[in-house]
């Protein structure tokens, strides 16, 4: 293997690499073939997404079950970060519908407000904010979210998480978590 890619190679293994990652996003573009064959001698595509400026590496599907271990477990994601995540994708689609901006624009008040639609009210607002902005700063090491430099707590919802999370399924998804918040009175 040459260095020559090795900057591509290793962004990839530690995560989600951006198109804002000018030297890693331009060396994947370049190398894009070497670096394909190389993840892919070792049972990994790259995943890249051109027009939203994102890559990241998946498993092959084997057709034959092979004892090789996952790149990454599967984890299920709690009621409140389950919820955050549909209520970013959600977003995202509105804003996308509009044709307004490439880059999608969140503040903290708007996420705390469109998430508090889809939970039972509560007599401790403060708790569940709390609980929410907690939940936002989750969703930002997940990389589906990153916080503006800005003295207005503005976010940008990254596209990635379209990858992650099917525009099919959002409104089914948030009324079966409403139900199931005021089934089992979650509130923070």
């Amino acid at each position: 293997m040459t260095t020559e890619y090795a900057l591509s190679l290793i962004t990839l293994l530690k995560g989600i690499l951006y198109n804002h990652q000018k030297a890693a996003w331009e060396n994947l573009l370049q190398y894009e073939p070497e670096i394909k064959k190389y993840f892919f001698a070792i049972g990994l595509d790259v995943y890249i997404d051109k027009s939203e400026g994102y890559a990241y590496l998946q498993q092959i599907e084997q057709e034959v079950e092979t004892e090789l271990p996952k790149l990454a477990e599967k984890r299920q994601l709690n009621f409140f970060t389950s919820l955050l995540c549909l209520v970013l994708r959600k977003y995202l689609l509105e804003q996308d519908a509009q044709g307004g901006s490439v880059r999608a624009i969140i503040t903290q008040q708007e996420i705390i407000h469109r998430t508090r639609s889809f939970l039972p009210g509560t007599s401790d607002e403060a708790k569940q904010q709390d609980k929410i902005i907690t939940t936002i700063n989750k969703v930002i090491e997940m990389g589906f979210l990153r916080k503006l430099e800005d003295a207005e707590n503005n976010y940008e919802i990254h596209r990635i998480i379209k990858g992650f999370v099917n525009a099919s399924v959002i409104d089914d998804m948030l009324q079966r978590l409403q139900r199931h918040a005021i089934e089992k009175n979650i509130t923070d």
